[in-house]
C-alpha cells in the first residue's frame, strides 16, 4: 500500500503522535524562530536564519535580510544567493562567516549508518544542529535541490522530522532516514559533488566570549 510510505506530516494525528515520542530538543529550541524562505533561492538563506538565532536568541532576531551582514556577505552576496541559491559546501562558509563551527559531510563520503547515529545525536543535545541539502524529486516532492533544518528523530520508526523551510508549500514532515538518505546521496550540478548534511554548534571562540560576558547560551 502505497500510502503507508506516505511521509507523515506535523500536523496530523500521525505526525504529532511522533513528535510526542521523538527525541526532539532540537524541535522546541528551533520551532519560535523558524521562518519560511521569502525568496525561490533563500531555503539555505531561511535555514541559516533560523539556526542563528535558536542558537544565540538575540533579542532583535535575525531576518533574512539582516542575515547578509558584512562578514556573509564579503563570502557571497545577497543578490547571488537570490539568483544561484546555495551549496551545501557555501551554506557552510556562511555560517563559518558568523563564527559557527560547522561540520559539512557529504554523502559520498558517508553512509546512512553514521547520518541515521548522527541524527540521533544532534537533535538530543541543545545547542547543536543538523541542517539537511536533497534533492526533492527523490522524496517524490516537486522541485530540486534544497536546505531544511532537522527538528527530530524518531527511534521507533526510524523518521526524521524535516522543518521544511519552503513552508508556503509544505509543512514540517516526518521523512524515513533511508529516504532523507537517498535524497541526499545525489548530485548537485552546482557543485558537481553530493548533497548531504551540516553539523553546526557555536564556535569557541564566540561561545567562550558569551561566557566570559555572562550570558547563557
Amino acid at each position: 500500500d502505497r500510502r503507508r510510505d506516505r511521509p507523515a506530516r506535523e500536523r496530523s494525528a500521525g505526525g504529532r503522535a511522533l513528535l510526542a515520542t521523538s527525541v526532539r530538543i532540537d524541535y522546541g529550541q528551533l520551532a519560535p524562530y523558524f521562518v519560511g524562505q521569502s525568496r525561490r533561492a533563500y531555503c539555505g538563506v531561511a535555514t541559516g536564519t533560523t539556526v542563528l538565532n535558536a542558537l544565540r536568541r538575540p533579542p532583535i532576531p535575525l531576518t533574512q535580510a539582516t542575515f547578509f551582514d558584512p562578514p556573509v556577505a564579503a563570502v557571497r552576496s545577497a543578490t547571488r544567493v537570490a539568483f544561484g541559491g546555495l551549496t551545501l559546501d557555501q551554506l557552510a562558509d556562511l555560517l563559518r562567516a558568523e563564527g559557527l563551527a560547522v561540520d559539512g559531510v557529504h554523502a559520498a563520503q558517508s553512509d546512512l549508518d553514521a547520518f541515521r547515529g548522527a541524527a540521533r545525536a544532534v537533535v538530543a543535545e541543545p545547542a547543536q544542529f543538523l541542517i539537511t541539502n536533497y534533492d526533492r524529486r527523490a522524496l517524490h516532492q516537486e522541485g530540486a535541490g534544497h536546505i531544511s533544518p532537522v527538528g527530530a528523530y524518531d527511534p521507533g520508526s526510524d523518521r526524521v522530522l524535516v522543518l521544511d523551510v519552503a513552508a508556503h508549500k509544505y509543512p514540517p514532515t516526518w521523512v524515513r532516514a533511508s529516504d532523507l538518505w537517498s535524497a541526499m546521496n545525489t548530485i548537485d550540478s552546482a557543485s558537481g559533488t553530493t548533497r548531504g548534511y551540516l553539523l553546526v554548534r557555536e564556535g569557541e571562540a564566540k561561545a567562550s566570549s558569551m561566557s566570559n560576558n555572562g550570558v547563557g547560551g
